[in-house]
């Protein structure tokens, strides 16, 4: 009776928990995923967004070796497909993982909802149980590599709505639910069983493999702090009842902005005005001189900030004339207009040399030739938003791990060595004008616009490497194991031209060892250290062919030809079979060859036909040998001594094409994009031509960051 009274009392405790204000439990959740969703999207649809752009190429990928039984027809009808629909499938998808948030989703069929009834296995198809079983399985290994962060996400949602604990199903982002999603819109697609499949794999390969990231986000800008969350655990102790469980003072830190403080100069940042002066000094006279004015009366900080904003307003409408001004002398014209006092007032020495230091970037940035003219548009849009964030906050130009500085070099290096032509270079782009967009509003004068964005897009700048060195990967070991095919085939040509040197042979035979019987040496000698002995038959059969058909010198030698000739023709025959030669000219040969060798078996014919054959026999065999000589001069040196990872700009009718040196070696070059893909794959000779006639140059650039670089000039003087 205890026991019944003790667990009636733990059920109706955990009653009064889980029914406080039901009501407002409701309301509260609605209110909570109203300001998770938005941030969660941010990431999300960008990642599915990425995807869908490219979805052919990571749809071939996974496809792998599926794509050899594929008619090649078909296969490229199915890539351009998935292209017409792409923007179809983000769409419907997004739409059906905003549907989730907002508790609008419908059931999903049976059979689609959840696991296979293997108890009804008898009533479905194999197709049916093949795709159920993988989507089961993404499911699962998504909930097993993203366990640690899916419970933190539920906590988090079970406080922020005052409760203990939520059911796994009440949290919109599981796995479940959003591969779920993707089924629906996928169902209606004109694809087969094995394409679906695919096609979720690909996206659990671009998309759901970086929700880990994506909770690790929500956790970090969402979860509560850890004094509030104990005052209200206290609360929950001490004093149970029906009021409210969250702080508002919490949640409202979690949304609003935290003002940035004002740092105090340090001595670094003293050093670098003392290398300012320097340099104003030594480019005297230029925009970034001092500018005179009487009196100690200056401008507040926050004064500047309204100008620079005001600027940013009508910038785009600004005369090309007053753009060419200095910084400082647009901001301090806009504080006179601005201003309604009789004072005259200055800029303080400090924020004179902050926008002297922006405009000093800014004006690098300008001039640089590496950068696209697109990219370096939007860059140069950020001057006035970075010369609003930078006031005050001095680390800027004394700390690389500032974020204002961290997000301008990440954008400066992202735009670089864009090609127009490559669709991942053209998202990286977008990309920017994003960001850029987003620096450009209101929020963009504030370092907390800029904190967060620079952690967002360092975060997209670093997976974007990561890919593309996969990618650079997987292309310098296709060309290490194409050198070697072709180192062999050097072995098996030079083997060939060696048998033959100097022999007086047929012109039917001399192609036939180098065209057909070349494919058979070249089999055996890249399996020669499984099957050493079939390289040394097959070059054993071809100088036995040679010595078949040279005319015997005796008697002697025509009856150990006649012996050999048996063994010759087996192995000859074996050889074909190995390469798949084809019948009838493989029946032609053989044809041929005994016609061949009937007339050297007769003494009259032979001398006869050898005599009118020889000559041209021996020109073919011996014209093989003659070699151009290669041209040395500059451009052959530079492409001789160019290092791997150096840049080279390629000319074309359609346009410049930057190609990164992935892979060199003694005779040829691979040149990737930024995106890892293949441009140019060539010879050593070929480049230096190219050098040669200016269609190809080697970039010279600074590897320096840009912030990096301009000030690493001001210290070396």
């Amino acid at each position: 009776m205890t026991n019944l009274f003790l667990n009636g009392n733990r059920a109706i405790a955990m009653d009064n928990r889980q029914q406080i204000n039901p009501g407002l439990n409701k309301v509260n959740k609605i209110e909570i995923l109203g300001k998770i969703k938005p941030i969660f999207f941010q990431h999300f649809e960008q990642a599915v967004e990425d995807f869908c752009m490219r979805i052919d190429l990571e749809f071939g990928l996974q496809l792998g070796k599926n794509r050899e039984k594929m008619a090649k027809e078909h296969y490229t009808k199915l890539l351009e497909y998935l292209r017409v629909i792409r923007g179809d499938i983000k769409q419907n998808y997004l739409s059906k993982v905003n549907d989730i948030f907002d508790g609008n989703q419908q059931n999903t069929e049976d059979g689609e909802s959840g696991p296979l009834d293997f108890s009804k296995i008898s009533l479905i198809g194999d197709d049916a149980v093949k795709e159920n079983y993988a989507i089961t399985l993404i499911i699962r290994q998504c909930e097993h590599l993203f366990y640690e962060e899916l419970i933190g996400i539920n906590r988090l949602l079970a406080f922020q709505q005052g409760q203990q604990t939520i059911a796994g199903g009440q949290n919109p982002m599981v796995p479940e639910k959003l591969v779920r999603a993707l089924v629906e819109v996928v169902k209606s697609l004109k694809l087969n069983t094995e394409a679906r499949i695919t096609l979720y794999k690909a996206f659990e390969a671009n998309v759901f493999s970086q929700l880990g990231f994506i909770y690790g986000e929500l956790m970090t800008r969402c979860e509560t702090a850890t004094p509030a969350r104990m005052k209200v655990e206290q609360y929950r102790e001490s004093a149970p009842s029906l009021a409210l469980l969250y702080v508002v003072d919490e949640i409202r830190e979690a949304v609003e902005p935290i003002p940035a403080k004002i740092e105090q100069p340090s001595a670094a940042f003293r050093l670098f005005q003392e290398k300012l002066e320097l340099w104003r000094l030594a480019h005297f006279p230029s925009v970034y001189d001092l500018i005179s004015a009487a009196g100690n009366s200056f401008y507040e900080q926050f004064e500047i900030k309204n100008a620079l904003q005001v600027m940013q307003q009508v910038n785009d409408d600004a005369y090309p004339g007053e753009k060419k001004q200095a910084l400082k002398r647009r901001v301090l014209k806009k504080l006179d207009e601005l201003s309604f006092g009789v004072d005259v007032r200055m800029l303080a020495g400090d924020d004179e040399d902050m926008l002297d230091f922006v405009a000093l970037i800014f004006s690098e940035i300008e001039q640089d030739k590496l950068l696209e003219d697109a990219v370096k548009a939007a860059i140069l849009r950020l001057e006035i938003p970075l010369a609003a964030a930078s006031l005050g906050q001095y680390s800027i130009f004394t700390s690389q791990d500032n974020p204002i500085r961290q997000l301008l070099d990440d954008l400066f290096e992202a735009g670089m060595f864009l090609n127009a032509d490559e669709d991942d270079d053209r998202l990286i782009q977008a990309r920017i004008a994003s960001a850029v967009s987003k620096m450009t509003l209101d929020s963009g004068f504030e370092l907390s616009a800029w904190e967060a964005e620079a952690g967002e897009f360092s975060s997209y700048l670093n997976k974007k490497k990561q890919r593309s060195q996969n990618i650079e990967q997987n292309a310098r070991q296709l060309m290490i194991n194409k050198q070697a095919l072709a180192s062999s085939r050097k072995v098996v040509l030079t083997t060939i031209e060696s048998s033959m040197k100097g022999k007086k042979l047929p012109t039917a035979i001399v192609e036939f060892l180098r065209d057909v019987w070349a494919g058979v040496l070249l089999e055996a000698y890249t399996h020669k250290d499984e099957r050493p002995e079939q390289w040394e038959k097959s070059v054993r059969a071809m100088g036995e062919l040679i010595v078949s058909v040279m005319p015997p010198a005796d008697d002697n030698e025509r009856k150990q030809i006649l012996k050999l000739l048996p063994g010759l023709i087996a192995e000859l025959r074996s050889g074909l079979k190995q390469i798949s030669y084809d019948k009838p000219a493989q029946s032609r040969f053989f044809k041929d060859l005994a016609v061949w060798h009937i007339i050297l078996m007769d003494k009259k014919e032979a001398k006869k036909t050898l005599g009118d054959t020889d000559k041209a026999a021996t020109l073919s065999v011996e014209g093989e040998q003659i070699k151009n000589e290669a041209i040395t001069d500059h451009s052959s040196e530079q492409a001789d001594i160019l290092a791997e990872g150096s840049w080279v700009a390629f000319t074309s009718e359609s346009g410049r094409q930057w190609g990164k040196l992935l892979w060199k070696n003694a005779e040829n070059m691979l040149f990737v994009g930024k995106n890892g893909a293949k441009i140019v794959e060539t010879q050593v000779t070929e480049l230096a031509g190219k050098l040669r006639s200016g269609q190809a140059a080697i970039v010279r650039g600074s590897e320096k960051k840009i912030t990096e670089r301009v000030l690493s000039k001001l210290m070396s003087l």
